[in-house]
């Protein structure tokens, strides 16, 4: 029998004993010398066969899919708002109905290659009104020119998700996205992306723990993602906030651990750079059914160069990187709080 294409979760676990060791085949950073198929596997063993017809029976009959392990975000709107209290304390908040921000974008000439989409664009927008707190809200919320806090008010949007692994209900997940309404921060702080584990103490909820991405030339979050990356029974946060530069426009993929009740970073890689300054230019995908067999070791990618130095390719040109868990520069923990 030949299975060609990507293995879901479940069944990765039973086909990985026999699958090729890649490890030995490539060198870090490029799995192109694997061919075109790396995954056409010849199953000869029976059992296994009958375990892979049963499970796929199983997720048929469950109306489910294996390989569907995202997780979907709260639509509760009382909840959402307490989350927003937890995160925002003493602030006045207020939906702006038939309020909407999409701040989706695209290269012109180069839409098809380039899309930056804004993973928030579906969302509510709220009025979040209350002094800035810490150091990324104070920079977001200044006036440039003359160096002074200009605004107290917030647009925010956000999701908000069951923490992984709680044993109840008492902890969640909250991504946010926001700018304040008549500030003119410099380019280091245009906005903010946050992250926030929200518990459930004394009947009331609170932020735990925080955590700001990089603000600098940030407007928008592309990705927000809870999946498991080592096809059992974790989730991982899966978040492409934006980022950039003179003349250079990215997205970062940032990958968190949440199995301890806190943002463990495993990565922390670009995910698409378009650079009008001579540089290169590139949009790299995570492969999860590959750095699902490896159980999150590594993380593997299929890279589609568009540019180098500046110069468009005639052809562009496809490589198959990994990197190793922990690359990349950590994220800034703004607070910590035992629960």
């Amino acid at each position: 029998m030949i299975f060609r294409g990507a293995f879901p979760p479940a069944l990765a676990m039973l086909i990985r004993p026999l699958l090729p060791n890649r490890r030995a085949a490539g060198q870090q950073g490029d799995f192109s010398i694997l061919g075109a198929h790396p995954y056409a596997v010849c199953l000869y063993n029976p059992a296994m066969l009958k375990a892979i017809a049963l499970m796929a029976l199983a997720c048929s009959l469950a109306g489910t899919s294996p390989a569907s392990s995202a997780t979907r975000p709260i639509k509760d709107e009382s909840l959402r708002m307490d989350v927003l209290r937890a995160v925002f304390p003493g602030a006045t908040i207020s939906l702006e109905a038939g309020r909407s921000i999409d701040d989706s974008w695209s290269p012109a000439g180069h839409s098809k290659e380039f899309l930056f989409p804004d993973a928030l664009a579906t969302e509510r927008v709220y009025r979040v009104v209350g002094p800035p707190s810490g150091t990324a809200e104070r920079c977001a919320a200044s006036n440039v020119v003359n160096e002074t806090l200009s605004s107290k008010t917030r647009e925010v949007r956000f999701e908000v998700f069951r923490w992984p692994g709680a044993a109840d209900s008492s902890s969640l997940l909250a991504v946010l996205q926001y700018k304040f309404l008549g500030a003119d921060p410099p380019m280091s702080c245009p906005s903010i992306a946050r992250l926030a584990r929200i518990t459930d103490t004394a009947r009331k909820w609170r932020e735990s723990t925080g955590l700001d991405l990089d603000t600098t030339h940030h407007t928008s979050i592309q990705r927000i993602e809870l999946t498991s990356l080592d096809g059992r029974h974790s989730q991982e946060l899966l978040i492409e906030p934006d980022w950039g530069a003179a003349g250079v426009i990215g997205t970062n993929l940032v990958v968190f651990s949440l199995s301890r009740g806190r943002f463990g970073q495993w990565l922390n890689v670009p995910s698409r750079v378009y650079s009008s300054t001579g540089g290169d230019s590139f949009v790299q995908t995570l492969d999860l059914p590959r750095t699902r067999e490896d159980d999150a070791e590594r993380f593997c990618f299929r890279k589609v160069t568009f540019a180098r130095n500046g110069l468009w390719l005639s052809q562009p040109v496809e490589t198959h990187p990994y990197y190793p868990r922990f690359t990349g520069r950590p994220a800034k923990v703004r607070f910590y709080m035992v629960p």
